[in-house]
C-alpha cells in the first residue's frame, strides 16, 4: 500500500535543461469531456501541498519513451514513423473508460478500465522502436500502467489526505483513442511541454 508520494522532479539520467525526449504519447485536446473531468479531480485537490497540477493543454497519457532527439536521426525517426503506420493499420480505434483513481510513486492521476485495453498499441509501438531506432530507452520502462496525471508531486507527500479529498470519486467518462501522437517533449521547470512531430491513426 502507497503511504506517499515523492518528489517526480529529479533529474533522471541524461535529463538536462532544455533536452528534448522523443516519445509517444496519447492526447486528450480534442476530448472536452475527459478534461472536464480532469478538472473535477484538480477542484477536489485544490489546496493540499506538494501537487503541481498539469494544465488541461498539457494533459496526456505517456505511452512510449523514444529517446533524446539528440541522439535519433532523421532517417530513423521516418522508419519508426512508417512503421508504426503500417503496424496500425491492423489496430481499430480503442474505447476505454477513464475515472478510477491511480495514484503512482510520484503523482496522482486516472487510470483506465479495462486496464489492458491500450497493450495493443504500445506493442506495436515498441515493436517498431526496436525495428528502427538505434538508441532507444524501450529497456528503461518495460511495464506499462496507462494513465493520465492529474497533479505531479514536487515533495514526500502523503497519501491519505489525497484519498479523502477523493473519497467520493466523479462519474468516470469514455474514451475513444483513434491515434498516437510523437511529440519531442522538454521539461520546463514543473511542467512537461512538447512540439508535435506527427500523428498516426488506428485504422484497422
Amino acid at each position: 500500500m502507497l503511504e506517499q508520494l515523492r518528489d517526480h522532479w529529479w533529474w533522471r539520467p541524461g535529463v538536462r535543461p532544455g533536452r528534448r525526449v522523443l516519445l509517444w504519447h496519447l492526447l486528450v485536446e480534442e476530448r472536452p469531456e475527459l478534461r472536464a473531468l480532469v478538472g473535477k479531480f484538480r477542484e477536489r485537490l485544490t489546496g493540499l501541498p506538494g501537487l503541481d497540477p498539469v494544465p488541461d493543454q498539457w494533459l496526456h497519457m505517456t505511452t512510449q519513451i523514444v529517446g533524446f532527439a539528440d541522439e535519433i536521426p532523421g532517417a530513423e525517426v521516418d522508419a519508426m514513423v512508417s512503421a508504426v503506420t503500417e503496424e496500425f493499420r491492423s489496430l481499430p480505434p480503442v474505447t476505454v473508460r477513464v475515472g478510477r483513481l491511480y495514484l503512482y510513486d510520484e503523482g496522482v492521476a486516472v487510470g483506465i478500465e479495462p486496464e489492458r485495453a491500450l497493450d495493443p498499441v504500445r506493442e506495436a509501438i515498441r515493436t517498431c522502436v526496436a525495428r528502427t531506432v538505434t538508441a532507444h530507452q524501450l529497456a528503461d520502462h518495460p511495464d506499462w500502467t496507462p494513465h493520465v496525471t492529474v497533479a505531479y508531486s514536487n515533495s514526500d507527500v502523503p497519501v491519505v489526505p489525497i484519498h479523502e479529498a477523493l473519497a467520493d470519486l466523479p462519474a468516470p467518462c469514455e474514451l475513444t483513442v483513434h491515434q498516437a501522437h510523437l511529440v519531442e517533449q522538454v521539461r520546463d521547470g514543473h511542467l512537461y511541454r512538447w512540439d508535435p512531430v506527427t500523428t498516426v491513426p488506428l485504422t484497422g
